[in-house]
């Protein structure tokens, strides 16, 4: 089992932080504290390098400070220069609000920057965010599906082409820098759903999903093996990708501690009590994580913890957020030295099985 740590560039002020869920005003910016907070961001990830963590990654959200990263790829060529041996993971570019080859020339140059150490995941986008850029909700799955076939054939055609779908039109398509990786980039898309698990299997992306619980993650990577089986492919372990939040303490008491303290003094939305984090259907869930932690504990809790789900799920690579913006940058240091001394090499044991 590999493991990426989730770069959120977490601007470190609660004011800020607990309005990540609306359109944060500006007004809460500090410059000093920005400077800081981008600071704190590479050295976090140099840090999750030296400790061997196989990934590092970041992601598109905008409007909030729980996760400043308006465009992942900037921040991704920004730790090319810090993270040397461990991956990048572009998890992801928004593709139904961006121009996808402006897109496919970013992961191309990324690609590039880190000497073919890039992976990324093309995704849909929140609902909450589609009307920040103006695109019509009922339209964001036929974007995002045209988009990923577009960067894909963008990332591997030899010559210029031209592109018309119902949603995009261009006369002349030829991306560079050409590839690093051949013939791209591995390449994901959601598994959260029947419907992107069905495109997904059909095209041969890897699979990602975040949040959910564990039979949720379960029940949907089988269908997404089960699919791909059925196109003639099978997936590997590492094209099931998980994201989730993570807590780790010296002791279980601390861990404890450390997990109430994570959502802040005014968590977001929570389930009702009568919701089913195991459920496939959002609308069985509410809230940013859908309103719980996945994994906390002390290292031999967390072994524990992910050595069943690896066992249940197949997942061959987990995404993990330390830090939802309400622990200080030393708290997020100590966890991830915490992490990568005593849980990573542990989990090196762990054989992924098909879900």
């Amino acid at each position: 089992m590999k493991v990426s740590f989730t770069c959120m560039n977490t601007y470190y002020a609660p004011e800020a932080v607990k309005l990540s869920f609306t359109a944060t005003p500006r007004g809460l910016w500090d410059p000093e504290l920005g400077k800081r907070t981008i600071a704190q961001a590479l050295e976090q990830a140099a840090l999750a390098d030296r400790l061997g963590y196989d990934f590092v990654s970041v992601s598109e959200h905008h409007y909030q400070a729980g996760m400043t990263n308006p465009n992942a790829a900037v921040l991704a060529g920004a730790l090319s220069g810090v993270v040397h041996d461990a991956k990048l993971a572009l998890l992801g570019p928004l593709v139904s609000m961006n121009n996808p080859v402006r897109i496919a020339e970013e992961i191309a140059m990324l690609d590039q920057l880190s000497g073919g150490r890039l992976i990324a995941l093309l995704l849909r986008g929140t609902p909450n965010e589609f009307p920040f850029y103006n695109v019509p909700a009922e339209q964001t799955r036929a974007r995002t599906e045209e988009a990923m076939l577009l960067i894909r054939k963008a990332l591997t055609e030899p010559e210029p082409f031209s592109w018309e779908s119902e949603h995009y039109t261009f006369p002349v398509v030829s991306v560079w820098p050409g590839p690093t990786q051949r013939p791209h980039p591995p390449l994901f898309g959601s598994a959260n759903s029947d419907s992107s698990i069905a495109f997904i299997a059909e095209h041969r992306f890897g699979a990602a999903m975040s949040y959910f619980g564990p039979q949720a993650v379960a029940a949907n990577m089988r269908k997404y093996h089960d699919q791909c089986t059925a196109h003639g492919w099978t997936p590997t372990a590492e094209q099931k990708l998980f994201r989730a939040f993570c807590v780790v303490g010296e002791s279980a008491a601390h861990a404890e501690e450390l997990k109430g303290r994570f959502m802040g003094p005014v968590p977001p939305p929570v389930p009702a009590p009568s919701a089913n984090p195991d459920s496939t259907k959002t609308e069985d869930l509410a809230g940013f994580g859908f309103g719980f932690l996945q994994f906390s504990g002390d290292p031999d809790d967390l072994v524990e913890q992910f050595r069943e789900f690896g066992e249940l799920t197949g997942v061959g690579i987990l995404d993990l957020s330390f830090n939802f913006g309400y622990f200080t940058h030393e708290e997020t240091l100590d966890q991830l030295r915490l992490f990568g001394e005593k849980v990573l090499p542990r989990l090196r044991q762990f054989a992924s099985l098909p879900a």
